[in-house]
């Protein structure tokens, strides 16, 4: 039906939250967190979005130890890695099994 991965959207809130709420629309994927940090927050053409720190702590969740590893020197490569932004990003998460990844990963690049 569609020719592009879905789109994640963080909300903040959690699963059980007993409101009703319509399905997303297709192609969207919604992720319920706890309220973002502001340090976990950008502004991006007028669309707030998760800063890069959060993105790859998210991201950790969804990809392989190699696509991580490629996330990070590509955001390195844009000058866009702030390891003690990751860190303390990371930090600020609830507990997640890829932390230890994510933490392995941040070390390989000096953190």
């Amino acid at each position: 039906m569609y020719d592009h991965e879905p789109i994640h959207v963080t909300v903040p809130g959690y699963a059980g939250d007993p409101r009703s709420e319509p399905a997303p629309p297709p192609g969207v994927v919604i992720h319920r967190v706890p309220e973002l940090h502001p340090d976990d927050l950008a502004v991006v053409d007028g669309i707030p979005c998760t800063s890069v720190a959060r993105t790859l702590v998210d991201l950790a969740e969804v990809m392989s130890r190699a696509e991580l590893r490629a996330t990070f020197y590509r955001a390195r490569a844009l000058g866009m890695l702030d390891i003690d932004a990751v860190k303390a990003s990371a930090a600020r998460v609830e507990w997640r099994p890829s932390l230890k990844m994510l933490y392995e990963v941040i070390a390989e690049f000096g953190g």
